[in-house]
């Protein structure tokens, strides 16, 4: 479980706080993946004495319910934005996430930087107010879904996923496909893989079908033809040890 302290102590402090809907439902419309928060955490620790993680979001009845377990196990601040109010929507979230990194702001011993994964514009103004009390400020958000207000106001920005992420997303889902068939002895053609891995992943088949091309143009796939039934399929057959080699499949 989080406990607050990680690091050296040369490391500037942090506070980070997380917007959860922005980020798995951006994530889900426009590229059809799933965060991955772990991942982005030891990042930041890698870079940062993170003193806080609040992570913000209306899980009650939604889909980033099943989400709650992951996020629990790094962070005790998982703050529930759920209003039963009529007329309530997205804004509850964002003001009770503006509240937080006001009153985070005002402790006496508050941390140098402050680390806000977001897109909505509403936050322009809390920015600029860290900023003029001296503040560090970096902003994550879903690319195309990140304000440019706040991407003028921050001192830094950073738009995910970042693109060696989104197609390692893709490849993954390609070579699981492709293993698990392996595994099974049966045999995966082009078309066949493209269909089958768009229809169990959500992916759309374009973005399959040219992260395919890419594994394929880099010779970690390779069309082979085959005997079968009297017929001489063209078959996809993955080089595993050079995708294992080049840190592409670690199963």
């Amino acid at each position: 479980m989080f406990n607050g302290l990680f690091g050296r102590s040369d490391k500037h402090t942090a506070a980070v706080f997380v917007d959860y809907e922005h980020w798995y439902y951006g994530y889900s419309n426009i590229f059809s993946m799933k965060p991955n928060i772990e991942e982005w955490y030891e990042e930041l620790k890698e870079e940062y004495n993170i003193k806080k993680l609040m992570v913000f979001g209306d899980f009650h009845g939604s889909p980033i319910e099943k989400e709650l377990p992951r996020l629990e196990k790094i962070s005790d601040n998982v703050v529930h934005t759920a209003s039963t109010k009529d007329g309530v929507d997205k804004d509850f979230t964002d003001f009770i996430i503006l509240d937080a990194i006001y009153r985070e702001a005002a402790r006496k011993k508050s941390p140098e930087v402050f680390i806000i994964f977001t897109g909505d514009a509403h936050f322009d103004l809390v920015i600029k107010y860290l900023r003029d009390i001296k503040k560090k400020v970096i902003v994550y958000g879903v690319k195309h879904s990140l304000s440019n207000k706040i991407k003028a106001s921050a001192n830094a920005y950073v738009e995910m996923p970042r693109s060696n992420q989104e197609r390692q997303y893709y490849y993954d889902a390609i070579l699981q496909s492709l293993y698990i068939l392996k595994k099974r002895r049966k045999m995966a053609t082009y078309s066949k893989t493209v269909e089958n891995v768009s229809n169990h992943s959500g992916i759309s088949r374009e973005r399959i079908q040219n992260a395919l091309d890419d594994l394929m143009n880099n010779k970690y796939l390779n069309m082979t033809e085959r005997e079968y039934r009297g017929k001489k399929p063209k078959i996809l057959e993955a080089d595993w040890k050079r995708l294992k080699k080049d840190g592409l499949w670690d199963k």
